[in-house]
C-alpha cells in the first residue's frame, strides 16, 4: 500500500481552487505521476537501455571461439617446375580450458543482475523525488487557497467599515488598518504563488510533462498523522529490500566472478588442428614407357593428413596486474555492503523519529491550537460586533489565526515529508 499524500484542513478549499485554475484539467494523485514519471522519464529510459546492454552482453558471452577453415594451392609452374603442384584443405578448433565460457557467462549474468539493481536504485530516487515536489505543491497550493480566503474576508470587512465610517460608526483609522493587512496578505500571496509555480514545474521536469499540458493535483482528504509504523519491520524491511545495498552486493558477486575469470584466462586454451594435402609430383628428366610403349615423364601422387594440438606458453604472473585489480573491487565493494548494512538502520531510525515527532506536533497543534484559536476568533467577532473591542484587537487575533493555520499546514507537510523520507530510508512504499 502506497503512502498517501493529505491535507486534510484545506483539502476541500484547495480541490475547488485546483478546478477554477485548471477548468477540465485532469487531476493528478501522487500514485499518478510516479506512474506517468516512470512511464516518461528521460534519465529512467537510459538507465532501462543498460538493462538490455547487460543482456546483450550475455548472450555474447555465451559465444564459444569460432572453428577456421584453410585452403591452400601449390605450384611450381612459375618458376619453371610445371610438375610440382600441392593442394590443401585444413581446419582449426579452438578449446577453450579452465571452464573460460561458463565463468564468463557467470561474469556477464552479474552484469545483467547489477544493471537491473541500479535501475531499481535510480526508479527508487525518482519515485521520492516526484512525491517531495507533490509534497511542495499541494502544501503551497493550501497556503495559497488559505490566503485567498482571508483575502475575500478582509475585502468584505473593508467595504463594512467604509460604510461604518461614513455612517460614523468607525474611525477612519480601522479602514487603514484593514487596507495594511490586505496589502500584506496580498504580498504574502504573490510570493507563494511564485513557489507553487516553482514545484509545478520540478513536477513537469520530473514526469517529462510538456509546458502546455496542463496538471493539476488532487487532494486525498484523509489525514496521514493516525498510521502506525513498527521501527525493527521498518529496519528489516530497508535490509532485505533497499536497492544500493543491493547493488553493493552484486559488486561485490560481481569482482569475485571477475577474479576467477582472470585467473582462468591465465591458463592456456588448446587449439587442434587437422589437414588434408594431396601433392602431385614429377622427376625432372626422367621417363618411362607406357603399356603401349610410349615414353612418359616419371610422376609421383601422394595423399597426406596431418594433424596437431597448439598451445600458447601462458603463466600466471602474465595476468597478475588484472587479478589484484579484481581483487581491490572486491575487496572495495564488501567494505562498501558492510558500511550501508550498518547505516542503513541508523537512517531508518533517525527518518521514523522525525516522521514521529512530525507526527506529534501536528496532533497538538490540531487538538490544543488550532481549534481553539478558531473559537477565539469567533467570541472577538461578536464582541466587536457588540463594541467591546477594537477592530485592531480582531485583525491581531485573525493574524495568529491565520499564522496557526500556516502552521497547521507546515505541519502536515512536515508529516508527508516524513512518510516519504522514510520511504527513502526503507527502499520502497510503506506497508
Amino acid at each position: 500500500m502506497s503512502s498517501k499524500v493529505t491535507l486534510s484542513l484545506v483539502a476541500p478549499f484547495l480541490c475547488a481552487l485546483v478546478a477554477a485554475q485548471n477548468g477540465s484539467a485532469e487531476a493528478y494523485s501522487a500514485d499518478d505521476l510516479v506512474r506517468i514519471a516512470i512511464e516518461r522519464n528521460r534519465e529512467l529510459q537510459a538507465t532501462q537501455q543498460r538493462v538490455v546492454e547487460a543482456r546483450g552482453l550475455l548472450r555474447q558471452a555465451g559465444i564459444r571461439p569460432a572453428p577456421s577453415l584453410q585452403l591452400e594451392g601449390t605450384t611450381g609452374r612459375p618458376l619453371g617446375s610445371p610438375g610440382e603442384e600441392e593442394y590443401a584443405a585444413g581446419y582449426s578448433h579452438p578449446v577453450e580450458m579452465a571452464g573460460k565460457r561458463d565463468k564468463r557467462i557467470r561474469l556477464a549474468e552479474k552484469g545483467v543482475a547489477l544493471a537491473q539493481a541500479e535501475l531499481g536504485e535510480r526508479t527508487r530516487r525518482l519515485v521520492i523525488d516526484v512525491k517531495l515536489r507533490y509534497v511542495d505543491a499541494v502544501t503551497e497550493q493550501a497556503r495559497l487557497a488559505t490566503l485567498d480566503r482571508l483575502i475575500g474576508t478582509y475585502k468584505e470587512s473593508a467595504k463594512l467599515t467604509e460604510s461604518r465610517v461614513q455612517q460614523g460608526d468607525s474611525a477612519p483609522l480601522d479602514g487603514q488598518l484593514l487596507l495594511v493587512e490586505l496589502n500584506r496578505a496580498e504580498a504574502l500571496r504573490r510570493a507563494i504563488k511564485g513557489r507553487v509555480g516553482v514545484a509545478l514545474a520540478d513536477l513537469r521536469r520530473l514526469c517529462s510533462l510538456g509546458i502546455a499540458e496542463p496538471i493539476s493535483l488532487s487532494i486525498d482528504s484523509t489525514s496521514a498523522s493516525g498510521r502506525k509504523y513498527p521501527l525493527g519491520e521498518l529496519v528489516s524491511s530497508a535490509l532485505a529490500q533497499r536497492q544500493d545495498l543491493r547493488v553493493a552486493q552484486i559488486v561485490e558477486e560481481q569482482a569475485g566472478a571477475e577474479v576467477t575469470l582472470t585467473e582462468a584466462q591465465s591458463r592456456a586454451d588448446l587449439t587442434l588442428t587437422a589437414r588434408y594435402a594431396l601433392r602431385n609430383g614429377q622427376f625432372g628428366g626422367l621417363y618411362g614407357l607406357t603399356a603401349v610403349g610410349q615414353p612418359a615423364a616419371l610422376k609421383d601422387k601422394d595423399n597426406i593428413v596431418s594433424f596437431g594440438v597448439s598451445f600458447q606458453l601462458l603463466s600466471r604472473n602474465r595476468n597478475l596486474g588484472n587479478i589484484e585489480a579484481a581483487a581491490a573491487r572486491a575487496t572495495g565493494s564488501r567494505s562498501l555492503k558492510q558500511h550501508l548494512e550498518a547505516t542503513i538502520p541508523l537512517e531508518v531510525e533517525a527518518a521514523w523519529e522525525r516522521w514521529d515527532a512530525a507526527s506529534d506536533s501536528l496532533r497538538i497543534l490540531n487538538s490544543g491550537v488550532l481549534q481553539q484559536s478558531e473559537k477565539n476568533i469567533e467570541v472577538i467577532r461578536q464582541a466587536y460586533a457588540l463594541g467591546q473591542l477594537r477592530l485592531l484587537d480582531v485583525l491581531n487575533e485573525q493574524r495568529r489565526l491565520i499564522d496557526t493555520q500556516m502552521n497547521f499546514i507546515d505541519a502536515e507537510a512536515d508529516v508527508l515529508r516524513g512518510l516519504v523520507e522514510l520511504e527513502r530510508a526503507v527502499g520502497g512504499d510503506l506497508k
